[in-house]
């Protein structure tokens, strides 16, 4: 490869770097720091659409979602301290959502290390616990490079967040440097000995389970896990928040682990003598229970009693709590094509597979809404007139388990959600994911405390002409949280909120907005909603008596 004959600013190889990686869409909030590269980014690459958002933590929110349904990082730019601080928890939603992110933080110059600059705290101590890695440019020469080391380790082994930090001096510093392709994550295929050992695992078992979760998928991957399990006659659940893996009309889904999981389900888990557990992270969210909170209970740790086989790209996460039997160092994708071919000739136990779908169809056919709106009712009609290949973004609360529990994903159709119990998700996610492919219907369910959390990122969609459906769930409180105390200590405290008019505050925006308050205003509001011109909020009235499904 030659240099280039003229040489570039730091803030121009940067943007240069970016577009020849295939990024077309940049998140940012412009402010000290990162304003050499947005104004690099619309000088030199139109085709780059740049999306200011309100807040960093929203705009970073939005990256991650982007990342998801692309499958390609993320890119955000924050400013110094004030702005990169406020991208903290979305980083950390990011890692526990193994989503590739890039944030990239204009920093101070090199020259006023240590001399208390505006805005100049070590980013790396800050960010290293909740990220995959933080590397600095030094000079205008290396931004290609680290570049693509940055854009390497977001997309290999588990993906996640990566924070690239580029000192104010670098954006100006003039270069010779060739431009660098971006690298291909790499793609561990698992060893043929180990998938021989899977096989006689496989063999033997007569109530055997394929559990599975992470990103990284791609659409031969899960048509190869689901032809798999009609194979073999296996049941399939997912890990918590992963529930598009599967398409829940599929004879052999049996739901999904995590917060408010099916009991039969985690019974079934329990009588299980195989599990096998493909590109999942087991730690506490996708080890809860039945009953309430606390990982770890689904399988016992350390050791668990049912044959545990670990399948995960990345090293560090099999054996790091549950010893398995057989742990597996692959990429989802290799796995599934070497699973393909594995000849699995027993089949389980009769009445296995029929008994896990049953007690399925039993807990998506049962629960009440004790309300003048039924949220059973208002996600069912959601999925029957939305198409499959919707959209649907999620914060976190009690109104979300309605969603999980009775809106049934189809094959093509994605549901995002922090596993991080992040609130305030939904609407910042629903932007990029919208941004991401504007062909796909987008929507997101939020509760009203949650909402308010990035709420401010209304006058982000309005002003970009998203069509997106934002359902705001509102029983006047933090429902999670109130039902919780209730059990404990029989009395709530603090868990109160006083709301203003969601459906005023939308229209303030210039956004289209209702209020209902009974069922059968839910349709019709939803038809006006998905044919307006930009976004729509629904506003649910509920009393407060509405927590979780009974």
């Amino acid at each position: 490869m030659t240099l280039p004959t003229s040489s570039r600013t730091g803030a121009d190889i940067l943007t240069d770097t970016l577009h020849g990686f295939g990024v077309r869409h940049v998140f940012h909030i412009p402010g000290e720091g990162i304003l050499e590269m947005v104004d690099a980014l619309a000088a030199r690459h139109a085709d780059i659409r740049l999306t200011s958002f309100r807040h960093e933590g929203g705009m970073a929110y939005a990256a991650q979602a982007l990342g998801q349904v692309t499958g390609q990082p993320g890119v955000c730019l924050a400013a110094r301290a004030p702005g990169a601080l406020n991208t903290l928890l979305a980083l950390h939603t990011a890692e526990t959502d193994a989503a590739p992110l890039l944030l990239i933080v204009g920093q101070a110059a090199a020259g006023q290390a240590g001399r208390d600059p505006l805005g100049g705290p070590d980013l790396g101590e800050v960010f290293r616990p909740v990220v995959k890695s933080v590397l600095q440019v030094g000079e205008a020469a290396r931004v290609p490079e680290v570049l693509a080391r940055a854009w390497q380790a977001a997309m290999s082994g588990r993906q996640g967040p990566v924070v690239v930090v580029v000192p104010e001096n670098v954006m100006h510093e003039n270069a010779c440097v060739a431009d660098l392709q971006a690298p291909r994550p790499v793609r561990p295929a698992p060893p043929a000995d180990d998938m021989a050992r899977l096989q006689g695992l496989c063999a033997g078992a007569r109530k055997p389970l394929l559990l599975l979760g992470g990103s990284g998928w791609d659409a031969a991957a899960l048509d190869r896990m689901a032809a798999f399990a009609a194979r073999c006659g296996w049941p399939v659940a997912t890990a918590y928040r992963r529930g598009d893996l599967v398409d829940h009309a599929d004879p052999h889904f049996a739901g999904e682990t995590g917060i408010g999981i099916d009991p039969v389900l985690a019974e079934g888990i329990a009588q299980a003598d195989l599990v096998l557990a493909v590109n999942v992270r087991l730690g506490e969210i996708n080890t809860f229970g039945a009953g309430g909170f606390g990982g770890f209970r689904l399988l016992d740790a350390p050791r668990p009693r049912q044959a545990l086989v670990h399948v995960h790209a990345e090293a560090g996460e099999l054996n790091r709590v549950y010893q398995a039997d057989l742990a597996i160092q692959a990429d989802p994708c290799e796995f599934a094509a070497a699973l393909q071919a594995l000849p699995v000739q027993a089949r389980p136990d009769e009445g296995w597979l029929a008994g896990m779908r049953a007690a399925r169809e039993r807990f998506v056919g049962s629960g009440a809404c004790d309300a003048p709106i039924d949220l059973r009712k208002v996600f069912e009609q959601l999925r029957e007139r939305l198409p499959a290949q919707a959209v649907v973004t999620v914060g976190a609360g009690a109104y979300a388990v309605w969603l999980h529990r009775y809106f049934a994903l189809r094959r093509g159709g994605r549901m995002l959600g922090p596993k991080s119990g992040a609130m305030g998700y939904g609407l910042p996610a629903a932007i990029g994911a919208a941004l991401a492919d504007a062909a796909r219907p987008v929507v997101a369910v939020a509760g009203d405390g949650c909402f308010l959390m990035h709420a401010e990122e209304l006058a982000t969609a309005v002003q970009h002409g998203l069509r997106i459906v934002i359902v705001v769930v509102n029983n006047g409180g933090y429902g999670a949280i109130r039902g919780s105390q209730l059990r404990l200590f029989g009395r709530a405290v603090g868990t109160d909120l006083h709301n203003p008019s969601f459906a005023d505050y939308a229209r303030a925006f210039g956004a289209h907005a209702e209020r209902i308050e009974e069922t059968g205003a839910f349709l019709p509001a939803l038809e006006r909603a998905l044919d307006a011109a930009g976004p729509s909020l629904l506003e649910l009235v509920l009393p407060a008596t509405v927590g979780k499904p009974q």
